[in-house]
């Protein structure tokens, strides 16, 4: 029976590029006759030969595989090829997510602590955070963007988590990695980053000091909208094995089956978000200024002001942007409505381009208060652009916002020239 991956461990290909590592960390086949893919390991529990060797598992912790909750040999080369491209100890891999972020959380935090958490953060993580952890009398202190530049401000004693997510969900605002961890660590506090919008293509959170990165896998990671799954990854190993336990604790398991998806997807992680980044890039260019759209939310525009953060610790501004479409929530409607190639979905992170509706989607449980401060609204369309031709995906985009009409009275719109 295979033994399960040692959590801790330097994959071997640690010192590879980049594209080596999404290709080849975890599966090691040379040497053997063995298939180039790696097997799915589609089964709940594994046949054992005899009551010592069970002896070893439950007593000793020899590693080996019993049930798959606990560990699946599939499941293991995803985390090991996730740790090796975000520079870890090691990974745990979820069903999710919101999962991940549970396990992060359970293993750093207990009834009477806190987290310090930005505003600006996807809705589910608001709601986990808020409504979850909350009754379980771990506490959460939400910081207002403006206050992210100096976090300090916020931690105390009880801190034991800070959690920033950068860029950030759907507004793509970003935060000083550097100036976080410093933050967190003054107060022994661990922080945690949301590194989905990013992926380990584009910034490394673990060298710019954080303590655990997670990922909605189901976006970049997976990259294909055809699985659910998260990944969280730590610097410190007993941290990852906390997380580990957790996970397991709280049955956030991924499917094998999933898992192989996962690893499919991370072999072409790399060219398809220098793809996208470049399409997005070019397409943040075209938007810019047009007669139709009031704001581009772009780290890669000299004009954000989140863009000389992003060029300190990120290799390229990534895959997703923002717009707010001129006229307001109508004009916003029309538009989404009149594309011919882009999908309306509520995910992201595909090979296919989409695009959100943030007030009915993401952000559908904040608070008109809560939407003013993060700067979200009934004209904010979010974009995840895909590996298509740019071409193509500027021309829909044009066209499409051609037909946006304004949802503002005609007084006001002739008031406006003025």
């Amino acid at each position: 029976m295979p033994k399960a991956h040692k959590q801790g461990t330097k994959p071997k290909s640690r010192e590879s590029g980049l594209g080596t590592r999404c290709v080849h960390a975890g599966e090691e086949k040379h040497g053997h006759a063995a298939s180039l893919t790696t097997d799915i390991a589609r089964t709940s529990v594994f046949a054992l030969p005899n009551v010592d060797y069970l002896r070893g598992i439950t007593k000793r912790g020899s590693g080996d595989y019993y049930y798959t909750r606990n560990g699946n040999p599939t499941t293991a080369v995803a985390e090991e090829k996730i740790a090796a491209l975000e520079g870890g100890a090691g990974c745990v891999v979820t069903a999710s997510g919101m999962s991940a972020i549970l396990a992060a959380a359970l293993a750093t935090c207990k009834a009477g602590d806190e987290i310090v958490s930005m505003q600006d953060v996807y809705g589910g993580t608001i709601k986990l955070f808020g409504d979850v952890l909350g009754k379980l009398g771990i506490t959460t202190k939400w910081v207002p963007f403006e206050g992210t530049r100096d976090l300090s401000k916020y931690c105390s004693k009880k801190t034991k988590l800070v959690f920033v997510e950068t860029p950030t969900n759907p507004t793509l605002r970003c935060i000083d990695l550097r100036s976080a961890a410093k933050a967190a660590h003054a107060v022994g506090a661990a922080l945690m980053v949301d590194n989905t919008f990013a992926t380990p293509v584009l910034q490394l959170p673990l060298s710019l000091g954080a303590d655990i990165v997670m990922h909605s896998a189901t976006k970049f990671l997976g990259g294909h909208s055809d699985i659910s799954a998260g990944a969280v990854v730590a610097k410190d190993a007993q941290l990852v094995a906390k997380m580990r336990d957790a996970s397991v604790s709280t049955g956030g398991t991924l499917d094998p089956e999933a898992s192989y998806l996962l690893i499919r997807g991370l072999k072409t992680l790399e060219v398809r978000v220098e793809r996208a980044s470049k399409n997005a890039g070019d397409i943040a260019d075209f938007l810019e200024g047009h007669k139709k759209v009031s704001r581009v939310f772009y780290p890669g525009l000299a004009s954000n002001e989140s863009h000389n953060i992003a060029r300190a610790q990120m290799s390229a501004y990534g895959m997703m942007l923002s717009v707010d479409i001129k006229g307001g929530g109508k004009a916003a409607e029309t538009f989404i409505n009149a594309l011919q190639l882009w999908y309306l979905a509520t995910s992201l992170g595909g090979v296919e381009s989409t695009v959100s509706y943030p007030v009915l989607s993401s952000h559908v449980n904040c608070s008109a208060k809560q939407l003013k401060e993060l700067e979200i609204s009934g004209a904010t369309v979010r974009l995840s652009v895909g590996i298509e031709s740019c071409d193509d995906l500027i021309a829909d985009l044009e066209q499409a916002l051609a037909k946006a009409k304004s949802d503002l009275p005609q007084r006001t719109r002739r008031n406006a020239k003025f």
